[in-house]
């Protein structure tokens, strides 16, 4: 497992913290790389009955890392577009119940893995946002679980604005669940949670989580497949081109249509 994702184990909850808090917890390769490991190595280990979420220092998670994508030829860049896509649809199969505990700010990516969590807290301070049409591009997942759980208004006003929303808006709309004054408050909220969850039957809890797994997996595919083709188009546009290069440089892009 990669250095940048730490996992610890505590009686029967698994606690999993992104941790490359210089970058706001990107989705760096070796992040997404550890992500795609959990499932297997959760369901190889009947005593784990719940996990936790939550992000090393200030922030959640900030989405996909744009400046290790930058840097990559067009080909090595998509491919690290589908591992991101990949690695955060991996998160909905995990055979337990999951926490995701957002101690910060959860944009793009940070947005996307909060939604494949059964039980989404955070803290009162923590944001969020798709913010992806705004370098030129479509959060692929984001668009198709909200759509598919029934959150068509929240869609539309996260995807079309690309803007942020504070805990107590996301909470308003049905995003969150519950949210924490502080982070001590929110680690006493996770934690509570989790050991209410873990004081139940493990087959059990793996046995309801397999009816939701499955449910998701049948509505997910071929939505996905048409959001992928259209992210894939998109990523090749002038448009996308000075979406990125705007974000490097700290400027507002001037979309063409092209």
């Amino acid at each position: 497992m990669s250095k940048f994702l730490k996992i610890e184990k505590d009686g029967h909850i698994l606690h999993v913290t992104l941790n490359r808090p210089e970058r706001r917890n990107a989705l760096s390769t070796p992040i997404c790389e550890g992500l795609l490991e959990l499932p297997a190595l959760i369901d190889g280990d009947i005593d784990i009955r719940c996990v936790i979420f939550t992000g090393e220092g200030e922030g959640f998670c900030s989405g996909a890392d744009l400046k290790e994508r930058k840097e990559l030829s067009r080909e090595a860049r998509w491919n690290y577009v589908e591992l991101v896509d990949r690695a955060l649809l991996e998160i909905e199969k995990i055979p337990v119940p999951v926490i995701a505990a957002v101690n910060g700010h959860a944009l793009g990516g940070g947005t996307e893995l909060v939604l494949g969590c059964d039980i989404r807290l955070a803290v009162a301070n923590a944001d969020f946002g798709l913010t992806e049409t705004g370098i030129g591009i479509i959060p692929t997942g984001s668009i198709v679980r909200l759509l598919r759980d029934g959150h068509n208004g929240l869609n539309a006003l996260l995807t079309y604005t690309a803007a942020r929303f504070g805990a107590q808006r996301m909470q308003e709309m049905g995003f969150l669940h519950q949210t924490a004054n502080t982070q001590d408050e929110l680690r006493e909220l996770a934690t509570a949670l989790s050991e209410q969850i873990t004081r139940n039957a493990p087959l059990a809890l793996r046995a309801a989580k397999q009816v939701k797994r499955e449910l998701m997996a049948q509505q997910t595919a071929k939505a996905m497949e048409t959001a992928e083709s259209l992210r894939r188009t998109l990523d090749n546009t002038a448009d996308c081109i000075e979406g990125l290069a705007a974000f490097a440089e700290k400027r507002d892009p001037v979309f063409a249509g092209q």
